[in-house]
């Protein structure tokens, strides 16, 4: 049974001291390490300013372990920048259902929203919360100058959340964070470099959405775009039915699409397509490229081949003989 570990966040909230806490385990040089029973690692808070804060979690685990942060209703003045977000959601039939790995992903949001993250056992966690006030966020990025609609939704979105995928370069400054000796000569300096070249990362990756300002999406309706999400890449080998996904969602099909798409810059479609070529890369280094088609619900190898090729700017027999 995994452990759990629940916390409510709030204003200069000291997870490290809260996780010390409960675990028994003392912080210093503000690091706490994980106890021998549940893992090997540390978890590292910094307080860079009254607007800019950042928890470091690298560890591998004895067991699972799941964070809950609860939410609140009100407004949040803050923004919570997540790298390396591992997801579970409930199957019908109550089962735990891993989305994706550790390093997969990137969430944005304001900091008011409930959020359970899974980490699992015996893998190497790499896992990076950055805390911004709206106010710093937005004077780092200048929308006046720059024009971006995501950037000016930033200012009047009361609750807004959209997720992203985790490029490598991302990842790799998220596994920098935990090569800098805290408390050591330019150390603060260091962070607040890598915290603007993950933000810079992140906002390029989402350079050409928008977040509409008449959107404010719901807790409950996070919840259930996330089942959605998992049953587009439960069966890759299916097109998605979107009456069938509305009705899991307990939406109108429109609200559905509209909020799919706030929440991950994608349409359906297009999302289930994505994941399918990324899964047909992962196949074709164990599979030829007609069995890794017919996995994937590929009737036409002439059509597989032409949408591989879309993704990847490589035909799958290419990709293959390049593996």
């Amino acid at each position: 049974m995994a452990i759990i570990f629940e916390f409510e966040i709030g204003s200069r909230i000291h997870f490290g001291l809260a996780f010390g806490e409960r675990f028994g385990m003392p912080v210093s040089n503000n690091r706490v390490y994980l106890p021998n029973y549940l893992g090997n690692g540390f978890i590292q808070e910094v307080f860079l300013d009254e607007e800019l804060s950042f928890c470091f979690h690298q560890y591998q685990l004895g067991q699972d372990f799941i964070l809950k942060q609860l939410g609140s209703n009100a407004a949040s003045d803050f923004l919570t920048l997540k790298f390396g977000s591992t997801r579970v959601t409930m199957d019908g039939e109550g089962r735990d259902l891993l989305l994706f790995a550790p390093g997969c992903e990137a969430e944005l949001g304001t900091g008011n929203f409930f959020s359970e993250v899974f980490f699992p056992a015996d893998q190497e966690i790499s896992f990076l919360v950055i805390n911004i006030s709206r106010r710093l966020l937005v004077n780092i990025l200048k929308p006046e100058v720059d024009g971006s609609q995501l950037f000016t939704g930033l200012l009047i979105s009361s609750s807004f959340l959209v997720n992203a995928p985790m490029s490598a370069e991302m990842e790799r400054l998220v596994k920098g964070f935990g090569t800098i000796q805290p408390n050591t000569p330019l150390s603060h300096l260091s962070y607040l470099i890598k915290i603007y070249e993950i933000t810079f990362q992140l906002f390029s990756s989402m350079s050409e959405r928008s977040i509409d300002p008449g959107v404010n999406i719901s807790r409950p309706d996070v919840n259930k775009l996330y089942e959605v999400r998992s049953a587009i890449i439960h069966d890759l080998s299916k097109t998605p039915n979107l009456t069938a996904l509305a009705k899991k969602a307990a939406m109108s099909p429109t609200k559905m699409k509209m909020l799919f798409r706030h929440l991950f810059g994608s349409t359906i479609y297009n999302y289930f397509q994505a994941a399918r070529m990324n899964e047909a890369a992962k196949l074709l280094k164990d599979l030829s490229v007609t069995e890794a088609g017919y996995r994937l619900g590929f009737t036409n190898m002439s059509h597989f081949s032409r949408v591989f090729e879309k993704y990847f700017k490589l035909k799958p027999k290419k990709y293959k003989n390049q593996l």
